[in-house]
């Protein structure tokens, strides 16, 4: 009975062990590389994902590559630029295995595993990367950086690697560093180059400040010029408006002196205003309290009077000492 047993036992064992040497799978990131007794053709390629069967014990074989996007990075290179520049580059490549027709089985013929794959170009990789050589330093960098362009030649060059079923995605670089010497020089450079260039703006500035200056003094000049003429006009319409009524006025010309008198009053006690003035200039000699007499019904300044003799003695003294004291509401 324990024989028994014990061949039950050894033949599940067996059936296990006959039908995991039978099967394999394959994960969805995944292509698979089938040798048969160490062969391989079109047909040893397996993109399904999924469990497969294949010939037991050492007849198939199944090495798995992973099929996604895979991250190069070698160490920092030393470069010199097309200038003398001593540069220290670090770049980087995107790779994954081609996938499209033959390649699994390329990669497959060309490297064993992915680590083997990632050794190999990365020495490739490097001598791709001089290609920043052929540029200037400030190619490099600045504003008129040519770096993209040299990306894409340096994923030109790994182009070549397509033969081993090897997919170039992208490179680019990620740093660029000088070394101390350098960096100092480049430094000088680049601030002698930033100094020229603040210098041609700032004379550009004022080129472009005595231009908008003239612009601006010639069309003032129109302004006032053009202004000047106008008040001109209405200078001399004005006169010849006032001509006559200074032909009226000088029919009556103490009226009219009179009247000019009033207006020259009225206009300096318009607002609360506190007079003190001798009477005996015009027109404030109006605001002397006298009355004119009859033979003066215009009442006159002291000195008009007597210059023509109307009056003298005590009312031209009177008219001299007086004071006008007036407060205007």
């Amino acid at each position: 009975m324990k024989k028994l047993v014990a061949i039950i036992v050894g033949l599940v064992i067996l059936a296990v062990l006959l039908l995991f040497s039978m099967t394999y799978s394959i994960s969805y990131n995944e292509v698979g590389i089938r040798s048969r007794f160490g062969k391989i053709d079109e047909n040893s390629i397996i993109r399904e994902p999924g469990l497969h069967f294949r010939l037991p014990f050492f007849a198939d074989s199944v090495q798995p590559f992973d099929t996604r996007t895979q991250l190069l990075k070698p160490a920092m290179d030393n470069l010199q630029t097309k200038d003398g520049n001593q540069i220290v580059v670090e770049a980087f490549m995107l790779w994954k295995i081609d996938s499209e027709g033959d390649g699994p089985l390329r990669f497959y013929e060309s490297y064993s595993t992915l680590s083997e794959a990632d050794a190999i170009l990365q020495s490739k990789f490097s001598d791709a990367v001089s290609v920043l050589s052929q540029y200037d330093f400030n190619e490099l960098l600045g504003a008129d950086s040519k770096l993209e362009q040299a990306e894409s030649e340096i994923l030109a060059r790994m182009q070549a690697v397509r033969a081993e079923g090897v997919e170039p995605v992208y490179a680019g670089v990620s740093r660029i560093l000088l070394k101390e010497k350098t960096s100092q020089a480049v430094i000088r450079r680049m601030k002698a180059r930033r100094d020229t260039l603040a210098e041609n703006e700032r004379a550009r500035g004022v080129a472009e400040a005595q231009r908008i200056t003239s612009e601006a003094k010639t069309t003032a000049d129109k302004v006032l010029a053009f202004a000047s003429q106008r008040a001109q006009e209405i200078r001399t319409r004005g006169e010849e408006q006032a001509a006559k009524y200074l032909q009226q006025m000088s029919q009556d010309e103490e009226l009219a002196i009179f009247l000019i008198w009033l207006d020259a009053l009225e206009k300096a006690l318009a607002e609360n205003t506190t007079v003190i003035l001798e009477t005996d200039f015009a027109p404030w000699h109006l605001m002397n309290i006298q009355a004119p007499d009859s033979e003066n019904p215009i009442p006159m300044p002291l000195d008009r009077m007597d210059e023509g003799g109307a009056k003298s003695g005590t009312s031209g003294a009177e008219g001299k000492t007086a004071r006008s004291g007036a407060t205007t509401p």
